[in-house]
């Protein structure tokens, strides 16, 4: 199904898929964007050379973390951008460049915040804001069991409260975000990956989004 097939509005070229780690951001993305007649845009984390030693030394490896992710969702995001595909007219990405402060306000002191801030002010003014995003949420014990599940090994160094901060401050972004449309999706009960009417379900909530905050609990098709 192409994207006008699946009824998508033809004012949204850029759609965000967002969340807490864990929440299926990168399988959504993947399993929409045939659909949807998507191009691509998927973060690497693993390429983050800071990443491992960052969750055994949180507060070490922070601010060299954050910004190795600030630079490259500016490289992926702005030449994403430049080159124009045709035959995808939508652009679709696992993550927002706006989030990138989400970690930032969680990870970093003031100092190295007010840093940040000062240079992801800059990059900012060359990437567009998202026409969709589209926000995965899911309770902290279904996350931690779908890090385990995807066996990343420095994930497994992954603490409880740390989890539960990022989804307050996930929370709290999201649901004050007014730069786009938000569909807030609750995926707790639902298994997208494996069943193929889960899917369906967000994908008609996706093409139905209004403006504002909207927010959907799926039931599972189970």
């Amino acid at each position: 199904m192409t994207a006008a097939g699946a009824g998508l509005s033809d004012s949204i070229r850029h759609l965000a898929i967002e969340g807490v780690i864990g929440v299926g951001k990168t399988s959504l993305c993947s399993l929409l964007a045939p659909a949807l007649n998507a191009r691509l845009v998927l973060e690497q984390a693993e390429e983050n050379p800071f990443l491992s030693k960052f969750y055994e030394e949180r507060r070490t490896y922070a601010f060299q973390t954050q910004l190795w992710f600030l630079v490259q969702r500016y490289r992926q995001l702005s030449e994403a951008f430049v080159q124009q595909d045709l035959f995808h007219p939508v652009t679709m990405a696992d993550y927002s460049f706006a989030k990138d402060r989400i970690f930032a306000s969680v990870n970093l002191d003031d100092d190295e915040l007010a840093l940040y801030d000062t240079v992801a002010r800059a990059l900012s003014r060359d990437i567009p804001r998202p026409d969709l995003i589209v926000f995965l949420q899911a309770s902290t014990d279904v996350l931690l069991k779908r890090i385990s599940k995807r066996g990343r090994s420095y994930e497994s160094r992954m603490d409880r409260r740390y989890l539960e901060a990022l989804i307050e401050a996930y929370n709290h972004f999201f649901f004050h975000y007014t730069e786009s449309p938000v569909l807030v999706i609750n995926t707790s009960d639902i298994d997208f990956v494996d069943r193929p009417g889960d899917l369906d379900v967000l994908l008609e909530q996706i093409v139905r989004v209004k403006p504002g905050v909207n927010f959907f609990h799926p039931v599972s098709s189970k």
